[in-house]
């Protein structure tokens, strides 16, 4: 079976035990490269509560990062752009667009399909031009979790408002009260006025059982009874008002007014499993299906955030699915669709909303997706390179130095380089290094360093980028850029020896001078 990458046992050697690392306090030459990484100024960001364009982020928003918790924002960098970039389609999450540098979470299988032997791999940062058809991305769960047993209701009564029905001061978030708000996101309506308001929801006149539950739910929390139902003229749809000005603004405030701005906020996000499963019964209940006949589920959307906050609840409960985008009737141009046909993961459906139904053992729809106790892993259906020409973004993230889009794991990281070199008579007696990257840019940067010390400037100054890989007994060759950088940083490093000395740089630049990034 073949390997993930054909390293040597000298580049693994290195990798794992890397000599003179670190870095030199009184340095006479430090040397810095690597490779600008950034995202078309459009790409969708996670974080909590929603998604938002990364060209709108700011110092000090939370983001998601690869170990499933969010982090804050420590800089915003942009710069213009203008060059080949890759468009990544990743099965079932959608597509971005990055630099081919930018280091991607990932399983390297190979040409060949290797997805039952995925075992035998182990996950790392791959830049974005090494990924092949096939090659397996990995996506967090979401891990960040607090309860909220009781919530306050922060709607006061009006000064002048004498007539409003006593409501109480707080409410209790269990799952019943969150199968309320999944009723509300996807059936529900708010009227919002001065001194009158309601809250009403809209069912087919056939599903009897969802009407009943949504009465007895605001009953039981509010003590409110339902004015008179209200029939279109065929008689199939039916609308449920409640007459509260503050319940009405108490829904608006917390889960949006409108169909387009309907959203959770960001502590049902971190809520307990069995809680979140109330919302998902509520919103499937409403604005979903089964269809058993066709073996799959499916949810329909017009609010961006709220479709990306339902993948999220999905990626905690483990359930598969297929996100895309469709055609929306009336005035809204798109809708965002959730299709789940996996066969656990549609019984899962199917259980969280209390359906009576089997699947025919005949018709499985098995995926080639799957979770573990951190991640959910699927295949990279299209990779492809297209010029792109306008600003691109990249994002400093404290701790984790990671964050997700809506379809990929992305280091905020290229391969960077920094060498650290002590010099005395013309000679390096001492260097060492940090670097940032995959474990051929470690071990290319370890076996730079023993090659040098000891050495003098103008033996040092003859190792090549080929030396340093038939050295470590050859690179893949879509690792050789490592062995470029590993030379390129410690001419660097001279090349500030020579600065900090005020003499002239003895040797032309064999380095690519990458455009730097401006922090906003």
């Amino acid at each position: 079976m073949a390997e993930q990458l054909p390293y040597s046992e000298k580049v693994m050697d290195h990798f794992l035990n890397p000599r003179n690392c670190g870095e030199i306090p009184d340095a006479d030459g430090i040397g810095t490269v690597g490779n600008p990484i950034c995202l078309s100024s459009d790409t969708l960001i996670l974080s909590n509560p929603g998604v938002k364009a990364i060209k709108a982020i700011t110092e000090g928003f939370k983001v998601l990062s690869h170990d499933g918790l969010y982090h804050n924002v420590t800089s915003v960098y942009r710069r213009l752009y203008n060059g080949m970039v890759l468009r990544l389609l990743v099965n079932n999450l959608g597509s971005c667009v990055v630099t081919p540098e930018h280091h991607v979470l990932a399983l390297r299988l190979g040409s060949r399909d290797k997805f039952r032997s995925h075992k035998n791999f182990s996950p790392d940062w791959f830049h974005a031009e090494e990924l092949k058809k096939g090659d397996i991305i990995l996506y967090p769960i979401p891990k960040s979790k607090s309860d909220a047993k009781f919530i306050d209701f922060d709607i006061g009564i009006p000064k002048l408002d004498f007539k409003s029905k006593a409501l109480p001061k707080k409410i209790k978030v269990d799952a019943d009260f969150c199968r309320l708000i999944g009723y509300y996101l996807s059936e529900g309506y708010v009227r919002t006025d001065k001194c009158k308001g309601t809250i009403g929801f809209v069912f087919n006149s056939k599903e009897k059982d969802y009407i009943k539950d949504v009465v007895r739910l605001i009953e039981e929390f509010f003590r409110i009874k339902p004015a008179k139902f209200i029939f279109n003229r065929k008689h199939t749809a039916i609308d449920i008002p409640f007459y509260s000005a503050r319940l009405a603004r108490f829904f608006a405030k917390h889960f949006g007014k409108g169909a387009n701005d309907k959203h959770l906020p960001a502590w049902i996000m971190n809520l307990p499993l069995n809680k979140q499963k109330g919302i998902l019964c509520g919103m499937w209940r409403g604005d979903g299906y089964v269809d058993l006949k066709r073996q799959r589920a499916k949810y329909v959307t017009i609010s961006k955030q709220l479709a990306f906050q339902l993948r999220a609840l999905f990626l905690r409960q483990k359930i598969i699915v297929n996100s895309c985008e469709g055609k929306a009737y009336g005035i809204h141009k798109k809708s965002f669709v959730s299709y789940v046909q996996e066969d656990s993961s549609l019984k899962k459906i199917i259980d969280i909303m209390g359906l009576p139904l089997k699947i025919s053992p005949k018709k499985l729809i098995r995926h080639k997706s799957w979770y573990d106790d951190n991640y959910y892993y699927t295949t990279l259906r299209e990779s492809h390179l297209m010029h792109y020409k306008g600003y691109v973004y990249n994002l400093g993230v404290d701790g984790a130095h990671s964050f997700v889009s809506n379809a990929a794991t992305l280091h905020n990281c290229g391969d960077v380089m920094k060498m650290f070199l002590k010099i005395e008579n013309d000679i390096i007696v001492d260097i060492k290094f940090k670097t940032f990257g995959c474990g051929a840019a470690i071990s290319t940067s370890s076996m730079v360093t023993e090659m040098v010390k000891g050495k003098s400037i103008s033996e040092a100054l003859k190792i090549t980028n080929e030396a340093v890989a038939e050295a470590l007994g050859g690179l893949p060759p879509v690792k050789m850029h490592c062995s470029v950088l590993a030379e390129e940083a410690l001419r660097s490093a001279l090349k500030d020896y020579y600065r900090k000395q005020g003499k002239p740089v003895p040797f032309e630049d064999k380095g690519h001078a990458h455009e730097g990034e401006t922090c906003l």
